[in-house]
């Protein structure tokens, strides 16, 4: 991989990010469930009613500052990055959804990418097993940003919430109640 950073959807990516108002916690969400990232979309979030999430939170926060570098970053909010590498990290509590921590994670080194011309790493951070683990900008992840960009502009102007399955995240969720799955 070299240094510089190209890919013919950058500016495509980049635009529908911008104009839908996209950041990193929409590509977790929609590669958890649609009705989930339809919610988020809509500016419709139980989390701070649900006391796991207040639990999620407050290990988050005691257990890693936010890199105070990423103030400023519009739609960008990683929990550190780190310049010099041009290495960004997001922190997780558990293991758990990799895929769609891998999505969120990924994002923010795909904007970072795009914005700078230079290639970023990215590294998800298991708070509980204090583990990290690689997010590779390869071709399928790039592939699976774009697609997933293209269904949440789906999702932002669809008016009717979407149906959701039931999975083995829905007794996490903040959303378990409105779902019917609690």
């Amino acid at each position: 991989m070299t240094d510089t950073f190209h890919w013919p959807h950058a500016e495509a990516f980049y635009q529908r990010v911008e104009r839908l108002n996209l950041h990193g916690l929409h590509f977790q969400h929609v590669a958890l469930c649609e009705r989930r990232a339809w919610m988020y979309l809509h500016k419709v979030n139980f989390a701070q009613w649900y006391a796991r999430v207040q639990t999620g939170t407050a290990l988050h926060e005691t257990s890693y500052q936010r890199d105070h570098s990423v103030r400023g970053l519009l739609g960008l909010a990683p929990d550190r990055i780190d310049w010099e590498q041009r290495i960004v990290y997001e922190n997780k509590g558990t293991g758990g959804a990799v895929e769609a921590s891998s999505q969120q994670t990924a994002f923010y080194a795909l904007m970072l990418s795009i914005s700078t011309g230079q290639v970023w790493r990215a590294y998800t951070h298991v708070l509980r097993s204090r583990r990290k683990r690689e997010v590779v900008l390869d071709a399928a992840r790039l592939q699976a940003l774009w697609e997933a960009a293209l269904r949440l502009e789906v999702l932002a102007v669809q008016d009717e919430v979407p149906d959701a399955e039931r999975i083995a995240l829905c007794d996490s969720c903040s959303l378990a109640a409105f779902c019917g799955f609690d």
